[in-house]
């Protein structure tokens, strides 16, 4: 992890997210003095579960996942995968003084750290702001009910299935994942073992429904696994 140079500001910022354009140019004066930017290297914890709340991360460049982990287990439940232009931790606003999921870097990320009392201070005093980020939490918790419910209804093949098809549309935007998909990761994703996994993925590659090579995934066939997941 290493701070990285503050060689721009959140008025010129082509990446920010959606919620920002309703704030005033002095509000974004104030956001891009009081962020911090910051480097992560892939495989590094950019948050902790249990730690004192202290921003809302907006990721800048690459990706991550975010999990929760349990003091019974050593498998831990990965709740989403986040990709550039995402807010992560806004469930934390308004909430508990300690963060309530961990989140570590698949690839080399670039985050933005905002002050978080400074972002309660712009969802109070700016309506429009205030909204567009209700909307967002409502559109994540929303995803990630709608994907957990699905997948627990479902048999072990049709829940890798659904997964895929939730990180080729909403997260890689592509066929192809381009990140690096340990199996554990996949299980931690479908609630599932390691070994469940293995297995099904050794499945899907001689079905010709997927390829892959080195945990990067590319999708073959997209019509079998969507009706693999719907039947599943």
């Amino acid at each position: 992890m290493i701070k990285a140079p503050e060689s721009y500001s959140c008025i010129d910022c082509k990446n920010r997210s959606e919620c920002f354009a309703n704030l005033t140019e002095p509000e974004l004066k104030l956001v891009s003095e009081s962020k911090l930017n910051i480097k992560f290297n892939k495989g590094e914890i950019i948050r902790k579960q249990g730690s004192f709340v202290t921003s809302v991360l907006f990721l800048k460049e690459g990706f991550v996942k975010v999990y929760k982990e349990f003091d019974h287990s050593e498998q831990n439940s990965i709740i989403n995968f986040n990709k550039p232009g995402d807010l992560i931790g806004l469930t934390d606003i308004f909430g508990e003084s300690s963060v309530t999921f961990s989140v570590a870097a698949l690839t080399d990320c670039q985050v933005c750290c905002i002050n978080i009392r400074l972002f309660e201070k712009l969802l109070v005093e700016n309506g429009k702001f205030a909204a567009d980020v209700i909307k967002s939490i409502n559109y994540q918790t929303s995803a990630l009910f709608d994907y957990q419910l699905q997948s627990n209804h479902k048999q072990l093949h049709g829940r890798i299935a659904k997964a895929f098809l939730v990180l080729t549309d909403h997260v890689f935007m592509s066929n192809t994942f381009g990140v690096y998909l340990s199996r554990n990761d996949i299980a931690e994703f479908t609630n599932m073992s390691s070994m469940s996994v293995v297995r099904i993925l050794k499945d899907f590659k001689e079905d010709q429904v997927i390829e892959d090579k080195n945990g990067y995934i590319k999708i073959l066939n997209r019509d079998k696994l969507e009706n693999i997941s719907k039947l599943g």
